[in-house]
């Protein structure tokens, strides 16, 4: 047996008995199949967020559609994104990155072992009430990078390539599609990003200008609107999950540490009245048996 106090001895009789089992080399192999299986999304959310860019522009020989454009950056990201956050109220909900990570991790792992230890580890996260927060991460941080992937190549595109920009309508006047874009470009420009102003905001309407200024106000207000409405939530609910995982680790393991304590606490008092009481059976027989002694020695001396 290993040496220490109590807590520490039954740590250590804890992890001899994994070890003894097989679930301790389990937990490893798992825990590398799932950095695995994190590693294979995170490269796929990188090369999406390259063809979102690239669908989003196109060759650079036609205009493109500043609205198609936004709507392939910014579509799927803000739909799945309203959908977690309406889904948060609901409890042990699990996104589809998430479930895909789970299974993908169970896959690589290829042992029956080890595949049962994201049942047991999901449990045990549903318990503590971290499993939102932990598949938050995981989520926030990979949709993070593909839009991360895409920004980069947009820059790049946009710093190579011509491009211009038009807006087409059929229904909507001119009017209305030069207050929405003052609107989605008013945030960004407190950022320092330009937006175009209404002139030219009708004048795109026709054609694509050809006066490389404007071209630059709206790649501009096209990168400005895609990095505060797609980018900076993104960024900011992955900072928010991993502050409330770290913090719900560093709780659990306090409050387990605390738990460990009053019970090691609690059984060095049993223990010690135990001692207390078998100390004490002998004084009794003792005091006893003088007693006893004493009584005998009045009866003899008074017959």
């Amino acid at each position: 047996a290993a040496g220490g106090d109590l807590r520490q001895r039954i740590e250590s009789r804890a992890l001899w008995l994994a070890q003894r089992d097989g679930q301790l080399p389990a937990l490893q192999h798992y825990r590398h199949a799932a950095r695995l299986a994190f590693g294979l999304l995170a490269l796929l959310a990188v090369v999406s967020g390259a063809g979102l860019a690239l669908a989003a522009l196109g060759d650079g020989l036609h205009p493109v559609n500043a609205f198609w454009a936004l709507g392939s950056l910014l579509g799927t990201n803000l739909l799945l994104l309203g959908f977690s956050l309406a889904s948060l109220g609901l409890r042990d909900h699990n996104g589809v990155l998430a479930r895909g990570w789970g299974w993908l991790s169970a896959r690589l792992a290829r042992d029956a072992q080890a595949a049962q230890m994201a049942p047991a580890l999901l449990l045990l996260l549903q318990r503590q009430r971290l499993s939102r927060w932990l598949f938050g991460l995981l989520s926030h941080s990979l949709w993070l990078l593909a839009l991360s992937s895409a920004l980069v190549l947009l820059v790049l595109q946009l710093s190579t390539r011509r491009y211009g920009f038009v807006w087409e309508t059929t229904l909507l006047g001119s009017d209305s599609f030069t207050g929405l874009i003052q609107t989605l470009g008013a945030l960004p420009g407190l950022l320092g990003f330009a937006q175009p102003d209404a002139a030219m905001i009708r004048a795109s309407g026709d054609a694509a200008l050809n006066d490389p200024a404007a071209r630059q106000v709206w790649a501009n207000w096209l990168l400005g609107v895609f990095i505060v409405y797609g980018l900076l939530p993104r960024l900011l609910l992955t900072l928010l999950c991993l502050w409330r995982w770290r913090r719900g680790v560093r709780a659990h393991s306090d409050d387990g540490k605390a738990q460990r304590q009053q019970q090691v606490e609690g059984f060095h008092g049993e223990v010690s009245m135990v001692t207390l009481r078998a100390q004490r059976k002998p004084r009794l027989a003792v005091t006893s048996a003088a007693l006893s002694d004493d009584n005998s020695a009045m009866r003899i001396s008074t017959a």
